[in-house]
């Protein structure tokens, strides 16, 4: 859970592709989505976190650093993008980012939330209702329970059970096993659909989820620190298939 800042250059018309041409869709029947990545405030294996992307068919992407970039996150990005993955740990953005941020939400757009971005926007409170969930740095008392500062550890083997076998995302995916970073236990809202839970004991039971905001479906997943997950086949399908459904790809 180290904190640094990547710094990337955009260019125009609007953001840099920083992968550059390998980032566009692929040859595929599977649906087309356009996809925004932010990153910022934790550094992390670019190569290999963009070759996961690179890999997924119909995933077009490109880059976002907030919060230099943040004023892009606003309504018009809708007619851009059909998913927002958040990889970024940003501890804050502006108050007119914030409701921008917030009425592109209320208009809809899929949202993908990924490992460190549970301790983005630390200050900001709606932010624990947009995704779900919330890492907490300092002890503090959220819905009336008492949270102490979330601990975490590298490179541990996760057992990783599907609860919600139904559902579109992990509908036929089998229970797997990962190489990640642990998360003890962090704040999650209380009308969360849990769709992952694991048994380690230096981890938070509950590992993904979905809700809505606005007209906005979100997905959050735990998993993501490295490789170790990157290289991971079950976590590129859950991925993918996050990204699918929250863009509106995959029905219920």
């Amino acid at each position: 859970m180290r904190s640094s800042t990547l710094s990337v250059l955009f260019g125009v018309p609007w953001l840099l592709l920083l992968a550059g041409p390998n980032a566009r869709a692929q040859e595929s029947e599977a649906p087309s989505v356009r996809v925004v990545i932010t990153i910022g405030g934790h550094g992390f294996d670019a190569d290999g976190f963009y070759g996961m992307f690179r890999a997924m068919p119909g995933i077009s992407y490109e880059v976002l650093e907030v919060p230099q970039q943040a004023h892009a996150l606003g309504p018009e990005l809708r007619e851009k993008a059909d998913c927002l993955v958040l990889y970024d740990m940003v501890a804050d953005i502006s108050e007119e980012a914030r409701r921008q941020f917030v009425a592109l939400l209320q208009r809809g757009i899929g949202v993908v939330s990924l490992h460190h971005n549970l301790g983005a926007h630390r200050g900001w409170d709606e932010y624990r209702k947009i995704i779900g969930g919330k890492f907490i740095f300092e002890p503090c008392v959220l819905d009336n329970t008492f949270y102490d500062r979330t601990p975490w550890k590298h490179g541990q083997r996760l057992r990783i059970e599907v609860v919600r076998k139904d559902h579109p995302i992990t509908r036929g995916l089998a229970n797997f096993e990962i190489s990640d970073e642990t998360y003890g236990r962090f704040y999650t809202a209380p009308d969360i659909e849990v769709l992952l839970r694991t048994d380690h004991p230096d981890n938070n039971p509950v590992v993904a989820w979905t809700r809505h905001y606005g007209q906005s479906r979100v997905v959050y997943i735990q998993l993501g620190h490295d490789r170790g997950a990157y290289d991971n086949p079950a976590y590129r399908e859950l991925v993918h298939r996050a990204i699918l459904w929250a863009a509106g790809k995959l029905n219920d």
